[in-house]
């Protein structure tokens, strides 16, 4: 069994907002471990902007020989990868164990070999792509590490107090914004809240009130969430976005956040290996026509009442991912 010694960490440095679920689950598994976070901001630069003498190293896999045979790791890093890196470092390098969060079906899979090569494991967080890359017969030790919730966020939904009907935060559909958007004309007085992006900035739009705020951080998120009573929730790779992810539609974050703040989810998403590795139709049910949603979200809206969708969300916490991962090493 391979002992995990350590986390590293880019959040001493300027990120994007959407690593901030990355760092809450690099706390939780720090937590359940007993391991450091090690921050790695200022080298993690280099695997994306390498200079060109280092571009043709790895294109020889220099490094992955040298350390093949001249280095025998004693201890283990974990270190989450946004998408597969582009080339090897100290990040991929055999004593990491790479969890790898997107994943698109036009990812070059000789080269994912090539950089991930030595590592003694590679995690994938989508079962989709797991199946993929086992079927592709992909010469590595793939394993699945199902993306979670941070414990934190477990049993959110406190108080009865719901002010937004419905809302629609971080990717947005065009089917159920089309749906909203006759719901609004059916019933004018629903309170529906959702994000839009302007510039490098999420502006928090209510139909009522305009616009609330900018989208600053977790907290605020997850404080909107407990504050509606619905939430709108959908899959990447459907209808244009096809072309982005090659038909790849993984479970996202937004599934688990929204049930654990108490809110009713109605989504689209497809019925594939992801969503039913996850059990989504147990908490989100996947509309097919504007009647269907009209008729779900009425009755959502008028009932008084807040979801227990506790059993759910307990096969899915980030400590019970952390137990995952170490029986699988």
């Amino acid at each position: 069994m391979k002992q995990i010694s350590g986390i590293y960490t880019i959040r001493d440095t300027p990120q994007p907002h959407y690593w901030d679920i990355v760092f809450e689950w690099e706390d939780e598994l720090s937590s359940t471990l007993n391991v450091p976070l090690i921050p790695v901001g200022k080298r993690y630069d280099q695997i994306y902007k390498p200079g060109l003498f280092k571009k043709i190293l790895n294109r020889l896999n220099a490094y992955q020989r040298c350390d093949q045979f001249f280095f025998s790791p004693e201890k283990y890093y974990v270190a989450f990868h946004i998408g597969p890196a582009g080339v090897y470092s100290f990040y991929t390098r055999n004593n990491v164990i790479p969890i790898i969060i997107d994943f698109w079906k036009h990812e070059d899979l000789r080269r994912l070999e090539s950089v991930f090569a030595i590592c003694p494991v590679v995690f994938v967080t989508s079962r989709e792509v797991y199946d993929y890359l086992k079927e592709a017969g992909v010469k590595l030790t793939i394993e699945l590490l199902s993306l979670s919730l941070p414990d934190k966020y477990f049993n959110q939904s406190d108080g009865l107090f719901r002010d937004i009907d419905i809302i629609q935060m971080g990717r947005s559909n065009a089917t159920l914004d089309e749906f909203m958007t006759q719901y609004l004309k059916d019933y004018p007085a629903t309170h529906y809240v959702c994000a839009k992006k302007t510039g490098n900035n999420v502006n928090i739009v209510s139909n009522k009130s305009g616009v609330l705020g900018v989208f600053k951080n977790r907290e605020d998120f997850i404080g909107l969430l407990k504050r509606s009573k619905v939430s709108l929730v959908s899959a990447p790779g459907l209808d244009e976005d096809k072309v982005r992810t090659g038909g790849f539609a993984p479970v996202t974050p937004r599934f688990l956040e929204s049930a654990a703040c108490g809110c009713k989810l109605i989504g689209i998403y497809p019925d594939n290996a992801d969503f039913n590795h996850y059990g989504i139709k147990e908490v989100c049910v996947s509309v097919k026509n504007y009647d269907q949603f009209k008729n779900i979200l009425t009755s959502y809206l008028e009932a008084k009442t807040i979801p227990d969708h506790g059993a759910f969300l307990q096969k899915h916490l980030t400590s019970k991912r952390a137990n995952e991962m170490l029986s699988k090493l």
